[in-house]
């Protein structure tokens, strides 16, 4: 959206910025090694092919997938290179190895082989398969110290931890250049499988191929592209040269619409901008002289190439550790899941200022909204053309009524047909807002908005035509804090049980120039030893990664 201003799209500058940026990912995650139902934690870098943080993409996509099909997708806001989310893991996957694949929109320009992959285990003690189970040494639970090499720049006040209590965790060694850092301390789990390390990843950037790249995607340099065609109602197939307004939306408490921009061959793309969370979203293509038509909404995340994953086999000596494991999980989710999913609320998204609003119970209440419009809303009014009536507003210089047709909006979703609100019952009404002035959404032109809201914002007792689609839409994830209790701080009753796994996910830190950190966290009752990784990038490519281990007892 933009006022007083024409929406100019640059399109050879992109194509050329495109034409030179080739884009790289690194994903890490708070451990290798997870149980059906659990929380998997990841922070996303995304860089040039030198490795160096790039604030070009604003939308990253991971995906879990067994051979070639995604058990999970979810779309992370970059910002200034970097992005931090988490995967809700189905407590109903089997066990077994899986591929989790990170990528931008731009990168599909390449293709999946500079996508980033690495190999994480999940294991499902509830889902039982002979094939999985193997008898092994016992030995093999004890093998874990001689597999992490610590840092002489990662240290702990003490080497060893009871139960709930606090430790400080000191990075040392730290390079001038600002870091963008990542700093996870969780369970050393039998499975233990050296991964790829940022350092090491960085090393094989040149190993990499450089295709062409092709101009399939537009990169997502502002927020997330949503595309699709546009189709005819009654035939339900794509149509081109056809050029008609469309409109999409997401209902709720604040005013968000995007206008599409349609090509030749009838493909339509809304350039949205902090499309966040699960939520509903409208499409909406007015009914016009050439026909009838609705939006068929493509998936942004790639297609996958089949790849055959070796199986996990799990111990027989496990059994203990695995049962606690999966104990702790549940024990987790029933005490603690409102703390677990408690994440950051964002900002609107349109922060213009209505020039009046009318909340409707400090009025006389009428039954008929034309009353309403008659009485009291006289910034508006109701015009009848022929035997249709629609909605005209003031012009922002209040110097008469504007010739144009305002935006009309009820809880979010734009209702071009005027009449629906004109009959509507506006005792269902809480209140409306009024915008004046011209309004742009992708090129469409709009004199003003009349915003209608309903008491719970869910557009009750109201048929919209065929014109108007509502499907449920995956935005990217909010900001989503870490769970851990500060028992020095904060009164706990013994008698809430304290399961973590993880004890401690930091994706957000920075470094600033500062040449050492300190962080405290806080044991669970969770015993064992734990692994301490902390991984940084810096804008100049800088790498930064140390790891350590503490025991709790």
């Amino acid at each position: 959206m933009r006022k007083y201003s024409i929406l100019f799209v640059f399109v050879l500058s992109i194509v050329s910025l495109q034409a030179e940026l080739r884009e790289r990912i690194y994903l890490q995650t708070d451990k290798q090694l997870y149980m059906a139902g659990e929380l998997l934690w990841m922070k996303m870098f995304t860089t040039d092919t030198e490795g160096r943080l790039q604030d070009f993409s604003k939308i990253g996509y991971v995906e879990l997938i067994a051979d070639s099909l995604a058990e999970n997708q979810v779309k992370l806001d970059i910002r200034k290179g970097v992005a931090a989310g988490w995967m809700e893991l189905s407590p109903m996957l089997p066990t077994g190895y899986y591929r989790l694949v990170a990528y931008t929109r731009h990168m599909q320009n390449e293709g999946e082989e500079v996508f980033f992959e690495k190999e994480i285990g999940i294991i499902n003690p509830y889902l039982k398969d002979e094939d999985t189970i193997a008898e092994t040494e016992k030995e093999d639970m004890e093998r874990k110290d001689n597999r992490i090499i610590s840092s002489e720049f990662l240290s702990t006040n003490r080497s060893s931890y009871g139960k709930r209590e606090r430790g400080e965790l000191k990075i040392t060694g730290l390079p001038i250049d600002d870091l963008s850092m990542v700093v996870s301390i969780a369970g050393l789990d039998p499975l233990f499988k050296s991964s790829a390390t940022l350092t090491n990843w960085k090393a094989s950037l040149s190993d990499i191929p450089q295709k062409m790249l092709r101009d399939d995607f537009l990169p997502e340099y502002e927020g997330a592209v949503i595309e699709g065609r546009l189709i005819g109602v009654e035939t339900g197939e794509q149509v081109k040269d056809v050029t008609v307004p469309t409109l999409l939306s997401f209902p709720g408490k604040d005013i968000q619409v995007y206008g599409g921009q349609i090509n030749k061959e009838g493909k339509i793309s809304f350039y949205t901008h902090q499309i966040a969370g699960k939520k509903e979203a409208v499409a909406v293509v007015p009914p016009s002289s050439e026909g009838n038509y609705q939006i068929d909404l493509f998936s942004p995340f790639a297609i996958h190439t089949k790849k055959e994953q070796s199986p996990l086999k799990i111990s027989s000596h496990w059994h203990d550790y695995l049962e606690e494991r999966a104990l702790g999980v549940q024990i987790t989710e029933a005490y603690t899941a409102d703390s677990l999913s408690k994440v950051k609320t964002l900002p609107p998204y349109f922060n213009y200022k209505p020039y009046r609003e009318y909340l409707l119970d400090e009025y006389t209440r009428f039954h008929y909204m034309e009353e309403i419009f008659i009485e009291y809303i006289l910034a508006a009014r109701i015009r009848k053309t022929g035997d249709k009536k629609r909605f005209s507003l003031l012009t922002e210089k209040m110097d008469g009524y504007a010739t144009g047709q305002p935006l009309v909006l009820f809880d979010n979703i734009p209702v071009m047909n005027h009449q629906l609100m004109i009959d509507y019952n506006p005792l269902l009404v809480r209140k409306i807002d009024l915008y004046l002035g011209r309004y742009f959404f992708g090129g469409q032109i709009y004199d003003g908005i009349i915003s209608f809201w309903s008491y719970n914002n869910n557009y009750p007792n109201i048929t919209f035509d065929s014109s108007t689609q509502i499907f449920d839409y995956d935005g990217t994830q909010a900001y989503r804090y870490f769970y851990a209790p500060a028992y020095d701080q904060q009164e706990i009753s013994d008698r809430m049980p304290d399961f973590r796994h993880t004890l401690l996910w930091e994706p957000s830190l920075q470094s600033e120039g500062k040449k050492e950190l300190t962080l405290p966290f806080y044991t669970s009752d969770v015993s064992g030893t734990f692994l301490i990784t902390v991984e940084g990038l810096g804008k100049n490519g800088t790498v930064y990664t140390a790891t350590h281990t503490i025991e709790v007892e």
